[in-house]
């Protein structure tokens, strides 16, 4: 029986034959870019929701109204969490901005070293807080994300590993101390950070003011 559509039959040839061209370095480098998309979406509505106030919070008010004792810590943690607007405006901007660095091809390895320490963090604190509520899935999510970075970190593991070798060559103390020199380290880190402490809590007090 013949084909009576020779034009959708070389389609298919001219399709199958566009993937048998492909080879598995192309594969891996469009795996990757996916991968690269996945954690920039994550991120910008991680990110996103957090500036807006709508990540955190208890979902039901009755919940605000119920003993501590009997308020899943799922729930409280993110009540907490939603308590504090600066807490949201820096960690959704930084996960907006990993977003940004993870999908812009020269910097997507700074994005996804950037990534990994928000991305872990925000993993620990779901496994911590998660329980048999529907958060566990987040958890599931973040676990997937954190491999979707290390995945992406070993694609790109030769420049890291140069970048490591820049960063970490002849970094030493350019003169030599005696012994006792180190034992004033403890008295001066102190007053450093009190110096700090000193500087610093007028424009704590602003910041805070600002984002109330």
């Amino acid at each position: 029986m013949k084909n009576r559509n020779p034009a959708r039959r070389d389609f298919f040839m001219l399709l199958s034959g566009s993937f048998m061209n492909v080879s598995r370095q192309q594969i891996a480098d469009f795996a990757i870019l996916a991968l690269r998309w996945y954690l920039a979406y994550y991120m910008f509505d991680y990110g996103v929701g957090k500036l807006m106030g709508n990540q955190f919070g208890a979902p039901d008010p009755r919940i605000l109204d119920m003993p501590v004792k009997q308020v899943d810590r799922f729930f409280l943690a993110w009540h907490l969490f939603g308590l504090s607007r600066s807490f949201n405006v820096i960690v959704g901007l930084f996960q907006i901005l990993g977003g940004v660095l993870i999908v812009m091809n020269r910097t997507a390895l700074v994005g996804a070293v950037f990534l990994l320490p928000i991305i872990a963090n925000t993993f620990f604190i779901d496994l911590a807080f998660t329980s048999n509520v529907p958060g566990e899935a987040l958890t599931i999510r973040l676990a997937c994300m954190m491999l979707s970075d290390f995945i992406i970190l070993y694609y790109y593991r030769n420049k890291l590993l140069i970048a490591w070798q820049a960063i970490t060559r002849g970094i030493s103390a350019r003169f030599r101390y005696p012994w006792w020199v180190y034992l004033l380290l403890v008295p001066v880190g102190l007053l450093i950070d009190a110096t700090w402490g000193v500087i610093i809590w007028p424009l704590k007090t602003v910041i805070t003011l600002m984002l109330r």
